[in-house]
C-alpha cells in the first residue's frame, strides 16, 4: 500500500485561500470608503500645512474666551445654542460663529450653519435627518484670533465631553 502525500493539497490550499481574502478585503473597502476628517473644517493638507498656526491661535484664544455648546441632548425643532464669553463671564456678540453638523461615521449627512448672536449666546436651527450620533464641529473666530471645538452630541441621550 503506498503512502499518499497531503502537503501538495494543503499548500494550493493556502494559496487560494489568500486570493480569496484577498479579493473580500479589497471588495469590503470598496464599499465602504474613506471618509475625510473634517475637524477642522479644511482639507487634510491645509490642516497639515497650518497646523502650527492653528495650535498658536488656539493657546491664544483659550487665554481670553471660552465657548460651550448648551445642549446636552439635540432634539428636533431646538436651535443649537452655543456660549461665547470672556473669562469674566461676559457674551461676545461680535463673534462669528460657524457650525458643521456631521455624523462620525459619514459626511453624507454633514450640515454647515451660522450662528446668529440672541441675547446671551449664539444660535442656529438645525434639521436632523437622522437620530442618533452627532459631532458639532464649532469654529469661532474673534478678530484675529479662531478656535475650533468639537462637541459630541446625540438625539437620544447625553453624552458626556472629553476635554
Amino acid at each position: 500500500m503506498s503512502e499518499r502525500n497531503y502537503w501538495p493539497h494543503f499548500i494550493l490550499a493556502l494559496v487560494v485561500f489568500a486570493i480569496v481574502l484577498g479579493v473580500w478585503t479589497i471588495r469590503v473597502a470598496m464599499e465602504h470608503p474613506v471618509e475625510l476628517d473634517n475637524s477642522f473644517m479644511m482639507s487634510y493638507r491645509e490642516v497639515d500645512e497650518n497646523y502650527y498656526q492653528i495650535e498658536q491661535a488656539a493657546r491664544a484664544f483659550d487665554k481670553r474666551y471660552r465657548v460651550e455648546l448648551r445642549n446636552e441632548i439635540l432634539r428636533p425643532g431646538e436651535p443649537l445654542r452655543i456660549v461665547v464669553q470672556d473669562h469674566a463671564g461676559t457674551p461676545i456678540p461680535n463673534a462669528q460663529v460657524e457650525i458643521l453638523l456631521t455624523r462620525p461615521e459619514t459626511s453624507k449627512y454633514d450640515r454647515r450653519l451660522m450662528a446668529t448672536f440672541v441675547g446671551d449666546h449664539y444660535e442656529a436651527q438645525v434639521d436632523y435627518p437622522l437620530e442618533g450620533r452627532w459631532d458639532v464641529v464649532v469654529r469661532v473666530r474673534i478678530g484675529d484670533l479662531f478656535r475650533y471645538f468639537k462637541f459630541k452630541r446625540s438625539t437620544r441621550r447625553i453624552i458626556e465631553d472629553k476635554p
